[in-house]
């Protein structure tokens, strides 16, 4: 059956709705069905289209040398958080483990750990089992000179239908008298560009793919003023840095001021984002505070909008379903859910009692036509179905171990 009965807003309505695997599977349909999982459009309506909570699920990243053999991710169901299935991670990086930088649309952005964090960003996409391997830089002798530190931002930005990643790179020898150096990844160009420097902030944490108001966000000081907290956002529109003030959390009647630790992260709170406030002492019940920033960029739409007491809370690993807070309470409870609906807890979860990292993931197209195509079963890449030589497989292993 020819495509030209059905108008093309049919074909993306119907086939947007299937999954990954069964649009592969209608590409041999016909050439228009073929090519179609190659249009921006299309991937979009697809992405769009998936809206059920039971496409999503929750992944765990487990390394390697840990538990005995390859590195993968466990698979939990994102609603009943129940273990589904075990997805081998089919390539390395030359270290003994992966860190996590984020999981946006389908793609997941690792790179290698400890020091050689960030010189090499792996963009892989399990769903179609497609690698992108981002070893290049604009600042290559910088990085090569001097001993480097790097923050990472990952988003997509819905004005331009575009994946792009911010790299800040501190030059630890030189960092004080020298801003740092600032590049962006876009998926669209293929290529890293130069941009701005980010008015002498440090991050407190290493990545974000918190992604608001087209500007991605990390909890950040000042390089000359380690105790002036900030919010630091990259717009990926306009490629420039913001600085957005927090509120005041540490006065607000709680009982932080008492010898309390306190851990604080930026997350994203339905479409707003959100100051996440952890205040904990060995031995003691701690509290998570949730502040909410109603309109974005407005200082004075902060406010409190959840507190959750009476539970002895380490860690706040993030929100899920713009509704569960997980919650690491330690060796004694492991990994609990707060429903924020409900505003109350979850029994607790079968997470790992070592869980570091826990992503949102959904299956999606995106990368289809990008990178190279791995195969589930063995560590080898394959393109169309057919095992590479011998030549094209070390060019993959040299492109591994470039910049390590």
């Amino acid at each position: 059956m020819s495509s030209i009965h059905f108008p093309i807003e049919i074909l993306y309505n119907i086939l947007g709705r299937l999954p990954v695997k069964e649009i592969i599977r209608f590409r041999c349909v016909c050439k228009a069905w073929r090519d179609l999982v190659i249009y921006p459009n299309f991937i979009s309506t697809h992405l769009n289209l998936q809206t059920d909570d039971s496409d999503r699920c929750l992944l765990q990243y487990k390394a390697g040398p840990r538990f005995g053999g390859k590195d993968f991710f466990v698979a939990f169901n994102a609603r009943n958080f129940a273990e589904n299935s075990n997805l081998e991670v089919p390539f390395s990086c030359g270290t003994n483990y992966f860190e996590m930088v984020g999981s946006v649309n389908g793609l997941l952005c690792l790179s290698p750990s400890s020091t050689l964090f960030g010189r090499t960003l792996y963009l892989w996409n399990p769903s179609i089992w497609k690698l992108k391997i981002l070893s290049g830089s604009c600042f290559r002798r910088q990085i090569e000179k001097w001993q480097t530190d790097f923050i990472i931002g990952f988003g997509f930005h819905h004005r331009t239908n575009d994946y792009k990643i911010v790299r800040i790179m501190y030059l630890t020898e030189i960092y004080k008298r020298e801003p740092p150096r600032v590049e962006i990844f876009s998926l669209a160009r293929n290529s890293w560009r130069k941009v701005g420097n980010n008015s002498w902030f440090y991050t407190r944490d290493m990545s974000s793919t918190v992604v608001v108001n087209g500007c991605v966000h990390w909890f950040a000081f000042r390089i000359n003023d380690v105790y002036s907290n900030y919010i630091l956002a990259f717009d990926f529109g306009s490629e420039k840095f913001g600085e957005i003030t927090l509120p005041n959390y540490l006065h607000d009647g709680d009982s932080q001021s008492h010898g309390y630790e306190l851990e604080v992260s930026v997350a994203v709170l339905r479409e707003s984002l959100a100051l996440i406030v952890s205040c904990y002492k060995t031995h003691l019940n701690g509290c998570c505070n949730i502040w909410v920033m109603k309109e974005y960029g407005m200082v004075e739409s902060w406010g409190k909008q959840y507190s959750i007491p009476n539970e002895r809370i380490f860690r706040c690993l993030g929100i899920v379903n713009n509704r569960d807070l997980m919650l690491d309470a330690g060796d004694e409870k492991g990994v609990i859910s707060y429903d924020l609906d409900k505003q109350d807890y979850n029994k607790p979860l079968v997470f790992d009692e070592d869980l570091d990292e826990l992503v949102t993931f959904r299956e999606s197209l995106v990368l289809y036509e990008e990178g190279f195509r791995l195969t589930p079963r063995k560590d080898l890449l394959v393109e169309g179905g057919i095992h590479l030589g011998k030549r094209k497989r070390s060019v993959f292993e040299l492109l591994q171990q470039k910049w390590l």
